[in-house]
Order: C-alpha cells, then sequence, then structure tokens
C-alpha cells in the first residue's frame, strides 16, 4: 500500500474536505515548483527583462495609440447589431418614448457579405490563379549558351565568307533574339504545365489549411470594420485521420496521424495593435493579442522556438488565478460577440502578446541566438516574440526571406498610407441616426394619435366617477357649473395631428440616401422597388445592376491587391523554398480572379455565345481550323461549368492525330505533290550580300528549365 499523507489548502482534489497526495504526486508538484522557479530565475537575465520591457512599452504604446481606433470599432459593430450608443440610449429613456432601432446598417451588411462571397468565394471555382510573366527572364545559363551558338554560327559563317565583314551586327543581334524568342516559347509551355501542377498544390493546401473559412470570416469583417485582417501560412501541426493499405485484408485501415499544414485564420481588428503612425502592417511594429485555452499553451512545449520551462511557468501562474491583459473593451465586446459570461468563466482565456518587430543583435547573442544567425551585434534583425504575463515563452528571428509578416488587410473603402479604412456602417451612419430618430418619432406620433386627448373638469363630476375608463357608450354624470358661467360640456376631447405620412417621407428619403452613399441599392437585396422606371424591364434591370456593383468592384479590388494576391505569393514562396517534391517554377504572376474575371463571368459567358455563333460560318471556321473552333469550345463548357466537360471535347493532341490521319487518306486520292505543306525554314546567318537558303546552320535546342 503506498505511502500517503494528508494535505491541507491547495493539492490535489480526492473529493471531501481533507485531500490526500501520494508520493507521486508530492513528487510531481515539487518537480513543477523546480521547474517553475528555474523559470523565473532564467527570466531575470538581463537579455531576456530588456526584451520583455522592450515589447511592454511597445505594448502600452500601441494601446494609448488605439483607442479611437477602439471606439471606432465599437461604434461599428453596435450599429450593425442594431443598439445605440450607451449615452444617446440614456438620453431616449430619459426623455421617454420607444428606442426602436431600424436595422438598416445590418441589411445592408449582410446584402454586402452575401455579394462578395459570391464572387470572392465562387461554387466550383476559386478567385485566384497562377501564370507566368509575359516577359518571363531566362536563366543565366541559357543565355550563356545562346551567346556561345550564335558566336559559333558567327565564326563559321566569317571562315566560309573569308571575310570579318561577312556577318552584320544587325545579323548578329537578329539572330540572337530569334534564338531568344524560341527558348523563351518552350520556356513559357513548360512553366504553364509546372504551374498547373502548383495550383493544383496550392488548392488543395488552401483547403486543408482553413484558407476559404477564414476568407468568409474575412468578408463579415470588412463589411463591419474599418479593416478585416487576415493571419498565414502559419505551419501547425495537426493530427489527422489517414488511411493506411490493408496487406492482410486489401482494404483501409484508418489510423491516427500528425500532419504539417499552412494554415490561415481571421484575425480579429481588436486584436492587432501596430506602432503609432504605421502605413502598412509592415511598417513599424505588430502586436497581435493572441487568446488561447490552456491545453491550446501544453500544446507548444516542445516545439521548436519554444520554452518549455516557461511554459510551466505560464501553466503555474495560471492556476493562481489566470493571465490576461485587460482592455477597456473588453467587457462591451462580450457583450456585443453575444458572450456576457465571459469575463466569469472560471477557466478564462489565457492573453499572450506576440510581438513582430525588430531586435538588436546584442539582445538577441544574449539571449542565446548563435553568432551564425546573428553574425552583427549592432544591426537591428527582424524578430518574433510571444510574452505571456512577464515570461518570453517564443523568441525567434523572422525567417521570412523577405523580412515580411503573415499578416494582411483589406477594407471595405481603403485609406491611403494608413491601416484602417472606412467602414460600411460609418459611411452610412448618419442616414443610419436619421432614420431611427424619423422612424421613433413615427411610433411615438402614432402612439399619440391613435386616439384623443381627454380634458375633464374633474369638480363637476359626480361621486363615484371614474374618469379613466373610457368605452363606447358610456354615460358619465356630471354637476352644473358653480362659477356662474354658462354650463358647457365638462368633458372636452382633442384629436391630435398625425404627421406619419410626412415621417414616413423622411424616413424614405434618408433610407433612399443610404443606398446611394453604400452603394448598395434595393434591387442587389431582392427588393421590388426597382421596378419604377429603367428597372421595369429585364434589360433595363441589368443595367442598373451592372451599374451599382461599381462600387462593390472597388471593395473586390481591396481585397483581390491586400489579401489574396499577397497571401497565394506567399504560399507559393514557402512552397519554393521549404519542398522538395515538386516541380519548381520562378517569375510567376498572380491573378486576382475576382477583380479581373469573375465580376464578369456572366458577361463573358453572353459574349462568348455570340462570338461562337458569329464564327460559325466557313470563313471563320477556315481561318481558325479545328484546333481553334475547339479551343473556344473548351471555354464555353469550363464558364459554364459543364460536368466532366473536359472529357466532351477533344483534346488538342486528338485533333491534331486526327487532322493527321485525313490528309494521309486525302494524299492517296490526289496526285504526287498537291496539298503539301513546305517546311518550315529558320533564319540562319548568311555572308553579306548572300542569298538565303545556304547551308542549314547548326541550331541551338529548346531549353527547358
Amino acid at each position: 500500500m503506498p505511502n500517503e499523507m494528508p494535505m491541507m489548502g491547495a493539492g490535489i482534489n480526492r473529493g471531501g474536505l481533507l485531500q490526500v497526495a501520494t508520493n507521486a504526486d508530492i513528487e510531481r508538484m515539487e518537480t513543477a515548483e523546480r521547474d517553475r522557479l528555474k523559470a523565473e530565475q532564467a527570466q531575470q537575465e538581463p537579455a531576456l527583462l530588456s526584451l520583455a520591457a522592450h515589447i511592454r512599452s511597445a505594448w502600452e504604446n500601441a494601446k494609448i495609440g488605439k483607442v479611437e481606433v477602439e471606439e471606432r470599432l465599437l461604434k461599428c459593430q453596435r450599429q450593425r447589431k442594431g443598439e445605440y450608443d450607451p449615452n444617446l440610449k440614456q438620453l431616449i429613456r430619459k426623455h421617454g418614448g420607444t428606442d426602436i432601432y431600424m436595422m438598416i446598417t445590418s441589411m445592408k451588411c449582410r446584402a454586402a457579405s452575401a455579394w462578395l462571397k459570391d464572387v470572392l468565394i465562387p461554387a466550383g471555382d476559386k478567385p485566384w490563379g497562377i501564370d507566368v510573366t509575359p516577359y518571363p527572364d531566362l536563366p543565366i545559363d541559357i543565355e550563356e549558351q545562346v551567346e556561345q551558338l550564335v558566336m559559333a554560327e558567327v565564326a563559321e559563317v566569317m571562315a566560309a565568307g573569308g571575310s570579318i565583314n561577312a556577318v552584320t551586327v544587325e545579323q548578329v543581334r537578329n539572330r540572337v533574339q530569334e534564338l531568344r524568342d524560341e527558348i523563351m516559347r518552350e520556356h513559357t509551355e513548360v512553366a504553364k504545365e509546372t504551374i498547373l501542377r502548383f495550383e493544383t498544390r496550392i488548392n488543395d493546401e488552401l483547403h486543408e489549411g482553413n484558407f476559404y473559412n477564414a476568407l468568409s470570416d474575412l468578408i463579415d469583417d470588412v463589411v463591419t470594420y474599418p479593416s478585416a485582417f487576415l493571419k498565414g501560412p502559419i505551419l501547425r501541426s495537426r493530427k489527422a485521420l489517414q488511411w493506411d493499405h490493408d496487406a492482410e485484408t486489401g482494404g483501409m485501415t484508418p489510423r491516427i496521424g500528425v500532419k504539417l499544414r499552412r494554415e490561415y485564420e481571421c484575425v480579429s481588428p481588436f486584436d492587432l495593435y501596430s506602432s503609432k503612425g504605421a502605413k502598412n502592417l509592415q511598417d513599424g511594429y505588430l502586436i497581435e493579442r493572441i487568446r488561447m485555452r490552456r491545453g491550446n499553451l501544453q500544446e507548444l512545449k516542445g516545439v521548436p522556438g519554444y520554452n518549455s520551462a516557461a511554459i510551466d511557468a505560464v501553466l503555474w501562474l495560471y492556476g493562481q488565478g489566470g493571465l490576461k491583459e485587460w482592455l477597456w473593451t473588453d467587457m462591451e465586446r462580450a457583450q456585443l460577440e453575444n458572450r456576457p459570461q465571459e469575463l466569469t468563466d472560471p477557466e478564462p482565456i489565457i492573453d499572450g502578446l506576440l510581438y513582430w518587430g525588430f531586435g538588436q543583435g546584442r539582445m538577441l547573442r544574449e539571449w542565446g541566438m548563435d553568432k551564425k544567425r546573428v553574425p552583427d551585434l549592432h544591426k537591428d534583425y527582424q524578430i518574433c516574440a510571444l510574452l505571456i504575463g512577464n515570461f518570453i515563452v517564443m523568441g525567434q528571428l523572422n525567417t521570412h526571406p523577405l523580412g515580411h509578416r503573415p499578416y494582411y488587410g483589406a477594407s471595405y473603402e481603403k485609406v491611403n498610407n494608413t491601416i484602417w479604412g472606412n467602414a460600411l456602417p460609418e459611411l452610412i451612419a448618419d442616414s443610419q441616426r436619421l432614420c431611427n430618430a424619423a422612424a421613433r418619432s413615427l411610433v411615438n406620433n402614432m402612439a399619440i394619435a391613435s386616439g384623443p386627448q381627454v380634458e375633464i373638469h374633474t369638480d363637476r363630476l359626480q361621486p363615484g366617477e371614474d374618469v379613466e375608463d373610457i368605452y363606447p357608450w358610456k354615460i358619465t354624470k356630471t354637476k352644473r357649473d358653480d362659477t356662474g358661467a354658462k354650463d358647457g360640456p365638462a368633458i372636452f376631447f382633442f384629436q391630435p395631428n398625425d404627421n406619419s405620412a410626412a415621417l414616413m417621407n423622411v424616413y424614405q428619403y434618408w433610407y433612399d440616401q443610404s443606398s446611394e452613399i453604400s452603394g448598395i441599392p434595393s434591387y442587389l437585396q431582392g427588393s421590388d422597388r426597382s421596378t419604377r422606371g429603367a428597372g421595369k424591364t429585364a434589360s433595363g434591370l441589368s443595367m442598373l445592376m451592372n451599374a451599382a456593383t461599381k462600387t462593390l468592384k472597388g471593395v473586390i479590388f481591396n481585397f483581390d491587391y491586400g489579401i489574396i494576391k499577397p497571401a497565394i505569393w506567399e504560399h507559393w514562396l514557402m512552397l519554393m523554398l521549404n519542398e522538395e517534391n515538386i516541380d519548381k517554377t520562378g517569375d510567376i504572376n498572380i491573378i486576382a480572379r475576382a477583380s479581373e474575371y469573375l465580376l464578369l463571368q456572366e458577361q463573358l459567358q453572353v459574349r462568348l455565345m455570340e462570338f461562337l455563333n458569329f464564327t460559325n460560318n466557313p470563313i471563320d471556321s477556315q481561318i481558325m481550323g479545328l484546333p481553334g473552333r475547339a479551343e473556344l469550345l473548351r471555354e464555353a463548357v469550363r464558364l459554364m461549368k459543364i460536368p466532366r466537360g473536359d472529357k466532351i471535347i477533344p483534346s488538342e493532341q486528338q485533333l491534331l492525330e486526327a487532322l493527321r490521319g485525313q490528309q494521309e487518306n486525302e494524299q492517296q486520292v490526289i496526285e504526287e505533290g498537291a496539298g503539301r505543306v513546305p517546311e518550315e525554314r529558320t533564319t540562319q546567318l548568311t555572308p553579306s550580300g548572300a542569298p538565303a537558303g545556304g547551308q542549314q546552320t547548326q541550331r541551338m535546342p529548346a531549353a527547358r528549365q
């Protein structure tokens, strides 16, 4: 029987008032205490104290610089949720009446969010693509081979001509350009095939890495707040269900494995803090307030770059009362985000400060980084560090070759030279307030004007009469007027004016103004108010909708060039730098298909069908040939998203084989020599003044990357 000893107070909870711990429990607690003390002693080193103080100072300055932005964030959130600002709500209640709130902002935000998701997250498609650059750079060795080949041809021609002037400079220049163009075409074709494989690989990793779910959350943020932020790709290890082949049964056996994923997440605008005056997310320093549970922190133990002893110390402090960076926005934010009980959670969230900025080489060397990674003691290096409480849990150099941080941002209305733009709720804030005022007045007026105002001489009522009990056919007993004046009615009725029609006109005017300012008219939300004027016909309504999307096209443009293009480029760069089992190609161009293509997809479908009908004649068919016509049909099948459309139209190779067979059959029945196509002759260097068509010179083989 193991030795046991009673323990009072904190310890292992085994039920009852008297808690009992085994020797193993006591040893485990003593080990944890030693680790905590060791971690605390390590944190007292000058380098760590300096780094922690630096992050704390940056955090305090960033909080002060973001106070005004945080007020804007809360206002936008209240406006979308349909809640008045506290001061205005107090004034409304003070003067009585209704506190009705018209959900115009919420309606506009939902409409904009749905429209943006249709374009940015299209069903069966993706809002990005990869293509070769219009004029890709050739590798240096290929350029050298071109020069060597041309020089050999020059030497051969000069030897044949017997004169140094047998070849002109212009001929040499033309020959070099011809070879470069041929190699460029071959290089581009090979790069296109490689890029198709790259696209498939990246798209698969984006689905596994939560990119499209994060993009959906990001769209909701961008129509609500002044800016929305995406973080990634971040390499993380996750448990995954994997299937192995069972040699005995021949089937598949499931198992739990660990898989590295490049993941993305939407960062709340409340949790991102930049240095004062930062023009973009790469300017100055950047701090993300990370909120995690105890289990999330435990998973970081043993991860390269993280200090396990510091994590143990943080977990011990967490058990003594939690670790939280309290902010003045926390309480109202929790209420608005439907987490009213968050602040009373018995297992509170742990707050960490993820710092992206600069650190001096001397401080990093003292912190433990080797001389190879930090060669210059006086140089500032890009670093990433995680501070929880007073403990540096993680600290490492920014491994990006260009020093970029994995954060991207976009706004509904972009403002140059600042991280924060203009939010949709802010653009229609005045219209929302005036519509609310008109609606409150309308409700109050309807209530007052719904029945008469009554004036009663109470001294003329007979005893026992209830003046507040009014109903049809009521008889009220009154007395004579004792003042000597001529008797008149003891009860007077007054009907207040009904101003509802005028107030409705005021409301409608400012509602229409909100549509004009936001660029989201009613007919984009399915309203039938567009049936007036040009909206009465289908073509007129289509023209109105195309015109209405111009504002939203600007939002798409902000998304494409602020988030999608840089995020996809960073994902491609990580594959190029870290993956060995994939064909690689450089000098690529990320295509923003949402703003450049998806917005015009319906129009492109109509125009393509018109073009197919227009070119369906013998002359155009002869010009295009079967391969050209097949390419148009493939594009039409792709735009219409026909299932297994690639099986409908024959491939280019199949068409060429069919044409070749047809030509061979024709050659058997026509005269010898008829219908032959002359062999292609290439430009070659010849002696000046000599007729072309001499001996064929050596050609440089096309280069493949």
